[in-house]
C-alpha cells in the first residue's frame, strides 16, 4: 500500500518518495495498491482532478508492469469526517482517472487497470457504488473489522447458488477424470491394499458397469455389501494401467438416499479390470 492518505498527510509521504517505493516494488515484482486523493480544501476548490492528476503523473515513469499495479481513490474529504461522496462523485472521479491514465499510458492499460473507491466504504453505500461503471472494487478500512464486512463482500462477488451436482454413469468414467459424481452399489467389502497402512479398495457400481474406489482411512466401513453409496469429487487415478476412483479427503462418501438406490451392477463392465498402456503423451 502506497501514498496512503495517512502516509501522506501524517508522516509527510511526497509524489516523489511514492515514486521511489514504487520503482522498488516494481523491481521486486510486488504488486502496489497506489493511493490517489484530495483533501477537503483541495474538493471545495474544484482541485480534485488536479490533485490527482499530479499524484499520479509523479510515478508513471517507473512503472513498467500494469499488471502489479492498482490504484486507489481516495476522498480525504469523505473520511472519518462526516462528509460523504455520492455514488456519482465516486464515479465522475474515477472515470477522470481513467482517462487520465489513457492519455499518459495507453487506452489499453487504462481499461485493464483495477480503480478502487476508498472513501468510507460501508454495507449500505456499497451496493450502488459497485454499479457504477469505472469502481472496480473497494478499499475498506475500519468497516472491514465488523461483521457487517461480508455484506461489502457479497456486494462485489454475490454468492453462488448452490446447484444439485450432476451424477455420471460408470461408463462415463475416463482415465483423467475429476471431479467425479456418482451413484454405486457396494459389490465387495472393503480390502486392504498390501503395503498400505490404511489404503482400502471397495468394488461400485451401476447398470452400466463397475469401478473400483480407492479410499484411506477408516471411511470404507461404511460400504457395506448391498448398500448405495453417493460419492463427489472424486478423481480417477491410474495406479499401474489400472483405473481406481479415488476418495481422498476433498471428497464425499456417505450411504445414498432411498430414490438413488441402485437395483444392479454391470460386473462384467468393471472399467478397474481393464489395463491402460501409460504413455508419455
Amino acid at each position: 500500500l502506497i501514498g496512503h492518505s495517512e502516509r501522506r498527510s501524517k508522516f509527510g509521504e511526497t509524489d516523489a518518495i511514492t515514486a521511489t517505493k514504487i520503482e522498488q516494488c516494481q523491481k521486486a515484482s510486488i504488486s502496489v495498491i497506489f493511493c490517489i486523493g484530495e483533501l477537503l480544501e483541495e474538493r471545495e476548490a474544484g482541485k480534485t482532478d488536479e490533485v490527482n492528476k499530479r499524484q499520479l503523473d509523479a510515478v508513471y515513469s517507473q512503472i513498467e508492469d500494469w499488471k502489479k499495479i492498482v490504484v486507489a481513490y481516495e476522498p480525504v474529504w469523505a473520511i472519518g469526517t462526516g462528509k460523504v461522496a455520492t455514488p456519482e462523485q465516486a464515479q465522475d472521479a474515477h472515470a477522470a482517472i481513467r482517462k487520465m491514465i489513457a492519455s499518459a499510458v495507453s487506452e489499453e492499460v487504462a481499461n485493464g487497470v483495477r480503480i478502487l473507491y476508498g472513501g468510507s466504504v460501508t454495507p449500505e453505500n456499497c451496493k450502488e457504488l459497485i454499479t457504477k461503471p469505472d469502481i472496480d472494487g473497494f478499499l475498506v478500512g475500519g468497516a472491514s473489522l465488523k461483521p457487517t464486512f461480508t455484506d461489502i463482500i457479497t456486494a462485489c462477488v454475490p454468492p453462488l447458488v448452490l446447484q444439485k451436482p450432476k451424477f455420471v454413469k460408470v461408463d462415463g468414467i475416463s482415465p483423467a477424470a475429476k471431479g467425479v459424481n456418482l451413484f454405486g452399489k457396494v459389490v465387495s467389502a472393503a480390502t486392504k491394499v498390501d503395503a498400505s497402512d490404511d489404503l482400502m479398495e471397495v468394488l461400485v457400481g451401476d447398470e452400466t458397469g463397475a469401478v473400483i474406489l480407492s479410499i484411506r482411512g477408516d471411511r470404507a466401513k461404511d460400504c457395506e455389501v448391498g448398500m448405495t453409496v453417493r460419492v463427489q469429487n472424486a478423481h480417477a487415478a491410474m495406479i499401474k494401467g489400472f483405473i481406481r476412483l479415488a476418495v481422498d479427503k476433498w471428497s464425499a462418501l456417505k450411504p445414498a438416499d432411498a430414490e438413488d438406490t441402485v437395483a444392479s451392477v454391470n460386473e462384467s463392465k468393471n472399467i478397474s479390470a481393464v489395463e491402460y498402456e501409460l504413455t508419455n503423451n
